[in-house]
């Protein structure tokens, strides 16, 4: 909500197992409502990133400009699926940069199911996010760089 604010033209995704557009139902309803709506929608997936990014570039692709800023919000644990580090990387090569906010702490990064560090490279700012200090330090480097 906070970025709708204060970018023009924002287009904002939710996944889990797949890829939704939420934008309109963020533009239009009430945040906590919007919440409840798009968990509706994708709660009952197992993450899939590889399969969500499949699906985003199948269907979106063609929004990913030289001036897109990317904002992945996620902990990058696909349970093991193929991550589809090929497709990530295509992303981040048609975009201004990628900016992915994980909310686990660093250390936790690579362990487990944790695909982070393969998407790291390819990301222009990787931060830990899981707070609202977090979320607001890392908006306001985001929206200053923008400048």
């Amino acid at each position: 909500y906070a970025l709708n604010e204060a970018l023009s033209d924002l287009r904002a995704f939710a996944f889990a197992g797949g890829t939704i557009d939420v934008s309109e139902i963020l533009e239009r309803e009430p945040v906590e409502q919007a919440i409840h709506r798009i968990l509706d929608a994708i709660s009952h997936q197992s993450s899939n990133y590889g399969n969500a990014l499949a699906e985003f570039e199948a269907q979106w692709m063609k929004l990913i400009t030289p001036k897109t800023t990317v904002i992945i919000v996620g902990d990058a644990r696909g349970n093991n699926n193929d991550p589809r580090i090929d497709i990530f990387e295509r992303i981040s090569s048609h975009a201004r940069r990628v900016i992915w906010l994980n909310p686990e702490h660093p250390a936790s990064w690579g362990t487990g199911d944790s695909d982070m560090p393969r998407y790291a490279p390819f990301c222009s700012l990787l931060r830990e996010c899981n707070s609202l200090r977090h979320l607001d330090r890392a908006i306001g480097q985001m929206l200053a760089q923008q400048g």
